[in-house]
């Protein structure tokens, strides 16, 4: 069952609504937990990554540089590029 996130347009509250593969998405009620407010807009989640069971093979890292007054971040995920 994919976890969707929503944030509400009226107070900001963001919540995590499971959907079931046996509800069709008009049956289910879209309503912020904290305001009630129904107008709701899907986040883009944030996703967990893997490169498998072995830790002696290439791992993710982040790399770092300096963007102005702030610092910027690049995820460098090893495997095949095109």
């Amino acid at each position: 069952m994919p976890i969707y996130e929503f944030r509400c347009a009226q107070c900001g509250n963001i919540q995590e609504v499971i959907v079931s593969s046996s509800k069709a998405s008009d049956d289910i009620e879209m309503k912020c937990d904290a305001c009630e407010g129904e107008v709701l807009e899907r986040l883009l989640s944030a996703a967990s990554y893997s490169m498998g069971a072995s830790k002696s093979g290439p791992q993710p890292s982040v790399s770092t540089k300096s963007c102005g007054e702030n610092t910027c971040g690049t995820l460098n995920i090893p495997g095949p590029t095109r």
